[in-house]
């Protein structure tokens, strides 16, 4: 047989393979907390081109991305990322909640059975305010309905929680680490980072190497014994410099002086707009939480500015270098959440141009990012999910002057009135029993034992209860567990969201849904904003896909956060988190 037959037998007999796409050795998720899905678009003229634009053009821009339930908030949206499903399943339905067996309002991701790492010190020294800023409070008006609306809530009166720190236990779902653990045999290192403890520890999860965050007591980065005994070396070093000392008394000015901020933002002086830690409430804004030296509010004033995320930025680099992510024979992944970015919203509002102007400082802050994993890891080496946990109201004020109906509606008092009316369907005239015992968020707990000892049923009371908040100014709708708990009408979106936030072991009674842009806050000298509605403005947040073998464009389907899971897992070739319900978006990949 001639040399050329046998070659051509052998490249017509051999198998043919697709190529093998080119794995990342690093998954990054990049969280902006509170960063609404229209901030990318409206703002795009306003970036350079090395930050979201590079990722916008270069990479998949989702601009349809909501979240699927209704309580919008910090601890499901983060806990939600990277198990794959909603509250409904991985049961962190809010930042706190009621614990019906301790009889406590819990935190998502804190637990007084583990101890700060490092400990606290034991005799922190003072606050000490400026004089000048002494004097200044002491000629500022009080809110005087503030100690009288303590006095009516049940939970101002409570004892003060013991001192608890940060913890995965109460994630009843698998992260993608523990995915990654699993296929690599645990050599894929695992690390989440934030200014907040349940943004770094909610989307690790239990097997992670690390979780950091910064503690405002006393300015240090600290993780709990839940992870581990000793901080890392690299983060020993950082703690021992007093790196977040750096900005004290940087004042934050406009990060681009000349842009014509009101065009595109609003006016700097707005009514019900807050004044964040002693910063005030149009540029500029004092860093230094009026004190003399560094202290608790000061490192407050740096998490409500955007010298918060740089710190963060600072924490990351120092990461991804000692622990070389990335530069493994096999991938690791690093989960990131920039924090300020939502307190600054929840000071000044989302029309403020303090938001447009955290907003330039992060599209500034993701190119840098960006260019450091370029040298650190290698063009091509990494692939990013970018994302938010929430969105958020406008400030009523702002809305109003829009026409639209928009207030603060005081929680404590519409529970004071509930009481009441409980008292006066079930009770003698005059009675003080407490028929709710608790309220956490859009959740109310009923008193099932005095329901019992009555001999009532606690469906009865619930469907009561629900009636009347129905009808409480600003409230849209009530559902009671037996509303949630049967199937749902395929056209009642608010519904399907609810019942998607609804974890019958950790849930209340009731849940209360007010109306577009009404939320808790107090009606008469109340600031600020909040989050955790059903409506678009909570819902919507950007997805960015960035990395190899990314499909680049703009993409109009809808899709959910959770759906970050499954992408990171197809990227690595690996299976996703047990318990995800959203697959890779259909052409996300190239073949």
């Amino acid at each position: 047989m001639s040399r050329r037959l046998a070659l051509l037998l052998t490249l017509v007999a051999a198998p043919t393979f697709a190529a093998e796409p080119e794995r990342p050795r690093l998954v990054v998720l990049v969280v902006f907390d509170q960063m609404r899905g229209d901030y990318l678009e409206k703002w795009k003229p306003l970036f350079g081109s090395e930050g979201f634009v590079r990722m916008q053009t270069e990479g998949a821009w989702f601009t349809n991305c909501h979240y699927q339930y209704a309580y919008t908030v910090t601890g499901p949206g983060h806990a939600s990322m990277l198990t794959g499903c909603g509250p409904d399943v991985h049961g962190i339905i809010g930042n706190t909640w009621y614990d019906r067996a301790s009889g406590a309002v819990v935190n998502c991701s804190e637990s007084d059975r583990y101890g700060r790492v490092p400990p606290l010190p034991k005799d922190l020294p003072k606050d000490e305010v400026k004089e000048e800023v002494k004097a200044k409070e002491a000629t500022e008006k009080k809110d005087p309905d503030a100690e009288e609306e303590k006095k009516d809530d049940p939970e101002k009166k409570a004892p003060a929680p013991k001192k608890a720190n940060g913890t995965p236990d109460r994630l009843l779902a698998p992260t993608f680490a523990d995915a990654l653990k699993s296929a690599t045999g645990g050599k894929g290192k695992a690390i989440g980072l934030s200014f907040k403890d349940r943004s770094a520890v909610l989307p690790v999860g239990p097997k992670a190497d690390g979780a950091y965050w910064l503690d405002s007591t006393d300015g240090l980065i600290v993780t709990s014994t839940y992870f581990r005994d000793t901080a890392h070396p690299w983060v020993a070093e950082l703690n021992k410099s007093r790196i977040a000392d750096r900005w004290f008394e940087k004042d934050w000015s406009r990060f681009v002086p000349d842009l014509d901020y009101v065009r595109y933002s609003g006016p700097d002086d707005v009514a019900g707009e807050g004044r964040g830690s002693r910063q005030g409430r149009t540029f500029p804004h004092r860093t230094d939480g009026g004190l003399k030296r560094p202290g608790k509010a000061y490192y407050e004033a740096l998490y409500n500015s955007p010298y918060g995320n740089d710190f963060l930025l600072e924490l990351v680099k120092t990461a991804i270098v000692a622990e070389k992510l990335g530069q493994h024979d096999v991938p690791d992944l690093l989960a990131v959440s920039f924090s300020s970015n939502d307190i600054v919203g929840h000071t000044w509002g989302p029309d403020s141009q303090e938001v447009l102007d955290v907003t330039l400082r992060s599209d500034r802050l993701m190119a840098d990012f960006l260019r450091f994993l370029d040298e650190t890891v290698g063009k091509g080496k990494y692939l990013i999910c970018l994302t938010a946990d929430h969105g958020i109201c406008p400030i009523p004020e702002v809305s109003a002057k829009r026409g639209l109906e928009a207030k603060r509606l005081s929680a404590t008092q519409v529970r004071v009135a509930a009481d009441e009316y409980l008292r006066s369907v079930y009770d003698e005239p005059g009675s003080k029993t407490r028929w709710i015992e608790n309220a956490t968020g859009p959740w109310w707990y009923l008193n099932h034992k005095l329901i019992e000892s009555r001999g009532l049923k606690v469906a009865d009371v619930a469907d009561t209860l629900a009636g009347f908040l129905g009808k409480v100014d600003g409230v849209q709708r009530a559902f009671t567990r037996a509303d949630l708990e049967v199937e749902m009408d395929p056209y009642d979106d608010i519904g399907h969201r609810v019942k998607k936030s609804y974890h019958p072991d950790r849930c209340g009674d009731v849940a209360v849904v007010l109306k577009p842009y009404w939320f808790d806050g107090n009606p008469k000298f109340g600031t600020g904003t909040t989050h955790g509605s059903p409506y678009a403005y909570d819902t919507h947040v950007p997805l960015l896909v960035f990395g190899p073998n990314v499909k680049p464009g703009v993409r109009k389907d809808e899709v959910v956060p959770a759906t970050i899971a499954s992408i990171f897992a197809k990227a690595l070739g690996i299976a996703p988190p047990a318990k995800a319900e959203y697959s890779v978006p259909e052409g996300l990949f190239r073949d």
